[in-house]
Formats: structure tokens, sequence, C-alpha cells
């Protein structure tokens, strides 16, 4: 069994591995000293910072552009261009804005700033006419309103203490420029725009009247390096080959397979930081033979999903028994993830009436196809005729799994407020924007909605403890993994780790 386990191992891993060892580049110029480049593997969709739900985009837009609390690296709510806040009552929360902050363009930072950007984010059409794909990311607020120059009102339709979670994924614009924002952003951040050659690179500046970012974040005042460089490298070998020539500083998404290269480089280093990211291998619970829980409990007792954390992701990932991360809010740490036992699997199956197995098909994307593979060779060996289909297009994968005729596929959702509200609801709500399953149950959304508008911790913990017992029963998934996010980086870059929700804040970085 390990023997063929092993050959999976190596013939999905093939294709990475001669794009690194045939790959060569033109020599370019190494960065200068004053100047840090990052190499991403997809350029921004937009540089408007209500317009999008793209990790690529918010890692620039970060660097120009602040919110009204931050995270630290520790994940951490810490006050940035809000000094304090307080929840008056149920349903309003009451911001004290930093004075002395400027725009890009020298104009002040004030609550009607503020209010702008909630507004713009959270009302119907309030973007030229079309509302913000970020709506979902401030649940239940309602608007928000300037009471002076520096005091910002914030209401929500109920009770939603998951408030200060989502915050920090919201920056702030300048009401006056409007919809501009696109073509020439203006923030508050360390950074100010200068140029975006499309599917290339975007250029920004060290703002020089920076007011120094977060106090709980030293150091304050202006960024240390006077450029800073997003180059849009899609393949990680020409990363890897990028950073190695000193023409970039930082490389995102380091692929395992690469890992024993850039440690045996002496002039590199490789950072590892837990992700937020939950992967699993979501089902059809409304297609036959997944309708049946004996079947989908099957599934995860068929799969030693501990081999796939070891051999396909190196160790670096930690094994999740439900949805959530271990570092979540209210994770329920009296489960167990599924045992391998491909004894029990075979008998529940049986006990389903599929006992002589059924074909499927995994769906994926080229970034989990070796999980994928592997996934599907273990539920060969109990009998399910498992294939896997890779997709190019993410769109196009998503659109044919919400018509409702595939039958599973390898997927992952982030949780980087560390709520559950941001995994569960979209996941496991009936309907929820990102249950392609067809999963319901109504005492889950029962208890999803009580936690959702619940003040008190302690319910809103006992509610998410019972929804992951419930879904540890009726597996709606092959529940998986929240694996560990690798960079790395040139060792002349200092001051500077990655954050576990993939922030890129390079406020503080420099190179020596």
């Amino acid at each position: 069994m390990r023997r063929r386990l092993a050959v999976v191992w190596r013939s999905v891993a093939s294709v990475s591995l001669l794009l690194l060892t045939a790959l060569t580049l033109p020599a370019q110029a190494a960065a200068p000293a004053d100047t840090l480049v990052v190499g991403i593997d997809e350029d921004a969709i937009t540089l408007d910072p209500m317009n999008f739900r793209h990790r690529q985009t918010e890692t620039i837009l970060r660097n120009i552009y602040d919110g009204l609390v931050t995270r630290t690296p520790d994940m951490e709510i810490v006050p940035e261009l809000a000094e304090s806040w307080e929840q008056v009552d149920e349903t309003t929360w009451i911001f004290r804005l930093r004075r002395g902050v400027t725009f890009h363009d020298g104009t002040p930072f004030t609550a009607a700033d503020a209010a702008y950007s909630i507004n713009r984010t959270v009302k119907e059409g309030a973007m030229g006419g079309q509302t913000s794909p970020r709506q979902g990311l401030l649940g239940n607020v309602i608007g928000a309103e300037a009471l002076d120059e520096y005091t910002l009102k914030i209401e929500t339709d109920g009770p939603w203490p998951a408030l200060l979670s989502f915050l920090p994924f919201h920056l702030m614009v300048p009401a006056a420029t409007g919809d501009g924002l696109i073509e020439q952003p203006i923030g508050t951040g360390p950074f100010r725009f200068v140029e975006w050659q499309r599917g290339q690179r975007v250029v920004l500046e060290r703002y020089d009247g920076y007011y120094g970012g977060s106090p709980e974040l030293p150091p304050v005042g202006p960024a240390q390096v006077r450029r800073v460089i997003f180059q849009v490298l899609p393949e990680p070998a020409t990363r890897l080959a990028a950073l190695r020539a000193g023409e970039i500083d930082i490389m995102v998404d380091v692929p395992v397979d690469q890992m024993g290269a850039i440690e045996a480089d002496p002039n590199l280093e490789l950072l590892a930081v837990n992700g937020t990211r939950s992967f699993f291998m979501e089902m059809n619970v409304q297609k036959p033979p997944f309708t049946d829980p004996r079947v989908r409990q099957a599934i995860n007792y068929a799969v030693d999903v501990q081999a796939i954390v070891d051999g396909v992701l190196n160790g670096l990932a930690t094994r999740t028994p439900t949805l959530l991360s271990p570092q979540a809010f209210a994770f329920d740490d009296s489960l167990e993830p599924y045992p391998y036992d491909p004894e029990r699997a075979r008998a529940l199956l049986e006990e389903a009436g599929v006992g002589r197995g059924f074909a499927m098909t995994i769906d994926t994307m080229p970034d989990n196809r070796s999980a994928a593979e592997v996934i599907a060779f273990y539920l060969q060996q109990v009998g399910i005729q498992a294939q896997v289909q890779t997709w190019g297009d993410y769109g196009a994968m998503i659109d044919a799994i919400r018509r409702g005729d595939r039958d599973a596929w390898v997927d992952s959702w982030g949780n980087a407020t560390l709520d559950p509200s941001d995994i569960a609801e979209p996941k496991l709500q009936t309907g929820g924007r990102g249950n392609y399953s067809g999963y319901s149950n109504p005492r889950v959304d029962e208890l999803l909605a009580l936690a959702a508008r619940s003040s008190d911790p302690a319910a809103r913990e006992a509610a998410y403890r019972e929804v992951q017992q419930i879904i540890y029963q009726e597996a709606p998934m092959l529940f998986g993994w929240v694996a560990q996010d690798l960079y790395a980086i040139n060792r002349r870059v200092e001051g500077w780790r990655p954050s576990p929700d993939s922030r890129i804040n390079l406020h503080d970085a420099v190179k020596r």
C-alpha cells in the first residue's frame, strides 16, 4: 500500500519538479537596496478596496490603505485609524478616530471619510450603481454616520458581536474620490500608488507624511524602504529563480517541493505561518449516493488524511475534525479527526447498499490536484471508482458545481477573522453563499442564527460547538486540514514576517 501511494505522490509532483529543474531565465538586474520586490502569483483584479474578494488584491491594497483597526501578526485586534471604541448598546458602536492623519493627496482623514467608506461597502448600489462584493464581510452593519469630525457611529441591524473581527478587512477611502479609486487609489497607508502595469506589476512609493500606523505595531513612522513593487510571476519555479537571482526579495506561495532548494541556499530563508484557510473535499449531498450520511462517513474513514498531510504537504498542516481551524473561537477540541479505517468504510458502504462501489469524479484546481489524486487513490482501495478532473478556471468549476450535477470537489475556505460565522454560515447554512454541497439542517440553521446574534460569548461558543458535533456525524465533507502558508525571502530582508491572514504588510520591512 505505502509503495503504491508513494508512486501516486511521485507522479503528482513530477510536473512542478520538471519546471523547477528545467527553467532558465534571462539575466535581470537585482532589485536596488531601497526597493522591496514581492513576487506574487496573480495580478490584482482592481485597485478599488470595495470591489474585490481576492487575496492578492488585498495584499497590495493593504499597503496603500489603512483600516479603523488591524491585526498583529499574532492575530490580536489593535487600533489603527481608530484610537478607541465602545459598544454603547446592542446595535451601536462608537469609534474615536486618530487626529492628524492625511490621505496621500494631503487632505485630512475625518469621520466623514470613514462613514463614506463603510456606507459604500454596505449600502445597495453605493458603488456607482453596483453593490460591493465585500458587503457580506460586514454582516449585519446597516450604516455609519459621522457624529463630529473625529467620531464615527456604526449601526447594526441587531446584536453582532463579531464586528471587530471583520473590521480589519475594510479600508478607509476619501469621500471626495468617489468611484475613481480603480485608476487612482488614494489612501492613508504607508505607501502611495505610482503605477499599475496590468498583468505585470504594481509600483508603490513611501508616503513620507504617513502618521505612523498602529502604535501597537512598532516601529511607528514612515516606511523603511522608498519603493515597493509587486511583480506578477504566476509560475512558482519562475518566482524561485527570480528570488535566487536577487530580482525579487519576497516570494509568496512556496510549493512544498521547492522547500529543499530554498533551505539549501544560504542566501534564502523559508518562513512558515499557520494559515487560516480550511481545506476539505465537499460532497454533493443532494445527489445519490452522497445523500446517505453513511456513505459520507465511509469516505472519511476510507481516506488517510494524515498521510496526505505528511506526504503531500510535507507535514506543514494540521488535521481538522470539522470545518473550523483549531485557532478559531469555539473550536471543539473534544472531537478527534476520523481515523483511517478502511474496514469500517467498507462496512458502512455495505450498510448503505453500495458495497460493490460506485463511480465518482473529484473536481479540483491545479493547486489541490496532488491531494485530490491521493484521495482518489484511497477511495479506490475501498471499491469506489474515483477519478480526478482538474479545472483551469475556478469560476467555471464553481459554476458547474452550482448546477448540482457534480459529485465532489477539493476546495478551501478562508477564515481570517477566526470567528466561526465567517466560515460556518456561508458553508453550512441552508442557501449559504458558499454552500455548494446543498447541505441543510434546521437545527444547524437555528444554532448559526443564535450564535450570530448573541452578545453572550458563552452562548455563542455552546452553539458553535453543537454545530461541530452535528456536522461531524453528518459529514457533508471529507474533513481535511489547515495548511501552513509558506514564503521565502532573501536574507537581506529584515523586519518582516508573514501573517496568518495572508497579508503582506511592508511598513516595517527593510533591506540591508
